[in-house]
């Protein structure tokens, strides 16, 4: 976005510009060692995130960045569409994935999130970074440079409409065995499995518990599903505590306990997928909080990844389940 509105006039400084507040949503992570865990689980991707404040900052910013830019003829209304493209894109983006990003607040805490591309997507990220590279390469020919950038834009835009029908496709297919299968069951979720588009992961919910469906357009016979059981009861005792209030508001209510270490109960938000780790012989799930209590009663409830996982086997995996090989896959044993 920063070579797009201004490389024409500053160089590469217009790409190194358009780089600052395309990241600058994301500092608001400094914030969390400040903050209690509840308060830092609503804040990320909160209000730094929002519309509002994205329009604010360009309107605010226009003038002192133009000013900064005043030797290479830079106007407060391309300083301003370049701050509000950068900052804008980068908050789209956060949107098509799972995690949720409060782009009404302070309005509303509503997380959005279209579940169309993986959090990490390298045929997304490729052609930006090589159109961009591409273009701080051409010199005095401003056309060409605008030309390649948009050219890298259209790849990465194409990519995601792609992404966009295989979601829908993935979700007409799971929910067409479902029907059958688990007729009590809601599909609440269709995301893709990690650094593709091609094999999805359906969400099923019912009373008990949830069922994991994946698919691929490379799948054979009928589907197959783990059962992964809700045992909510383990919380009972953090129930009412503005920790677990807001896990389950960043969950959107999807989420499940498993007894922990040295007496902690783990709760797990069902939405993200889960690695499927050879090593251990069992999924594991990334996104979980493991809650205990202090002598002082109070709540503790860091976010922990596993450890020791067996990375390069679980890749071969995903990379088998994707061309429609199920056996390995669906033989780890749920956590």
């Amino acid at each position: 976005m920063g070579e797009l509105v201004l490389g024409r006039k500053t160089g590469w400084r217009g790409a190194a510009w358009g780089a600052f507040f395309g990241t600058l949503p994301d500092l608001d992570v400094i914030a969390l060692p400040f903050l209690s865990a509840a308060d830092g689980i609503h804040w990320h991707r909160g209000l730094s995130h929002s519309i509002l404040i994205m329009i604010l900052a360009s309107l605010v910013l226009a003038r002192p960045l133009a000013n900064g830019l005043r030797s290479y003829s830079v106007t407060p209304r391309e300083a301003g569409w370049m701050v509000f493209w950068a900052w804008s894109t980068h908050v789209l983006i956060d949107c098509f994935t799972t995690y949720g990003t409060q782009i009404f607040e302070p309005f509303s805490d509503y997380r959005f999130a279209m579940n169309i591309i993986f959090i990490v997507d390298p045929l997304f990220t490729i052609p930006l970074l090589v159109g961009l590279w591409l273009a701080l390469r051409i010199h005095h020919d401003e056309e060409r440079r605008k030309k390649v950038m948009c050219k890298a834009l259209g790849l990465s835009s194409i990519y995601v409409l792609f992404s966009a029908s295989m979601q829908t496709w993935a979700r007409n297919e799971i929910q067409s065995h479902l029907d059958d299968d688990i007729p009590n069951g809601t599909l609440v979720a269709v995301a893709p499995s990690s650094f593709n588009t091609i094999l999805w992961r359906g969400l099923i919910e019912t009373q008990d518990g949830y069922f994991l469906s994946y698919w691929s357009p490379f799948d054979e016979g009928s589907a197959t599903y783990k059962f992964i059981e809700k045992k909510r009861e383990l919380m009972t005792e953090f129930e009412g505590t503005p920790e677990l209030d807001a896990l389950k508001w960043f969950s959107r209510g999807h989420w499940v306990a498993r007894p922990g270490e040295d007496g902690a109960v783990k709760l797990i938000d069902m939405r993200f997928a889960e690695i499927r780790d050879p090593k251990s012989g069992m999924l594991q799930q990334i996104f979980q909080w493991p809650m205990t209590r202090d002598e002082d009663d109070k709540v503790h409830c860091p976010m922990v990844r596993p450890e020791g996982l067996d990375y390069a086997g679980a890749t071969q995996l995903l990379w088998s389940r994707i061309w429609g090989n199920r056996q390995n896959w669906d033989a780890l044993r749920e956590f």
